[in-house]
């Protein structure tokens, strides 16, 4: 009875241990705030881990994921990075699909502005140039994945949660009957990335915006 109560307690400690595990170093805030709106340097994290998970070209997190919540400078624990996860259980998921499919999520990722939405994109691997102020479904200019343009009949491997990948915040109209293969859970495809660079320096740049600000 005595040895069963100390495996007990010993398992609890170590679970606490890797919940407050310190798994990497950020050099400035990670900010999540306006990730309904506007790229963040939380969105860029959880993207370029999602697409480092599944060794995919691009990745795309709606903004419903991203508490808007600030994770200060300094040692980044387990427990801060999934805190910032809405769902943090959530699967990533790799599919392929075409540069057109592709174009088409980012147009509905972004035929919401200049409101908030749930459905705006957080992306990896990608740097869109787009203009706000121009009809919805018709605001993107250029794309490019990685290097280079975007090409419509190009296939390309992108990672995304499952939620959307099922046709969650109306992109059931571009995913449609999407095979996907299921990759790890968002919160440890966090984690395991940190862990691998060590150090988190934010980034911008990836959504760029033609229309000049209002004012």
């Amino acid at each position: 009875m005595v040895r069963m109560l100390a495996a007990v307690v010993g398992v609890a400690l170590l679970g606490g241990l890797a919940w407050g595990e310190v798994v990497g170093t950020a050099t400035a805030p990670l900010d999540g705030r306006g990730a309904r709106e506007k790229e963040c340097s939380l969105g860029n994290l959880v993207a370029d881990a999602a697409r480092r998970a599944t060794d995919a070209e691009a990745a795309l997190i709606q903004a419903s994921q991203l508490r808007p919540e600030v994770i200060p400078a300094g040692a980044l624990t387990r427990e801060a990075l999934t805190n910032v996860l809405l769902s943090p259980d959530e699967r990533i998921v790799l599919a392929e699909m075409s540069g057109q499919k592709l174009l088409a999520a980012l147009e509905r990722g972004l035929s919401m502005l200049r409101k908030p939405s749930a459905a705006f994109l957080q992306i990896s691997g990608l740097t869109v140039t787009f203009r706000s102020d121009a009809p919805s479904e018709h605001r993107i200019v250029e794309v490019h994945v990685g290097e280079k343009l975007l090409s419509p009949e190009k296939k390309y491997k992108v990672a995304m949660p499952s939620s959307i990948a099922k046709g969650a915040l109306g992109y059931f109209r571009i995913f449609d009957g999407l095979e996907a293969k299921e990759g790890p859970a968002i919160a440890d495809a966090v984690a395991d990335h940190v862990l691998a660079v060590k150090t988190v320096s934010p980034t911008s740049g990836r959504l760029r915006d033609l229309t000049p600000p209002a004012g």
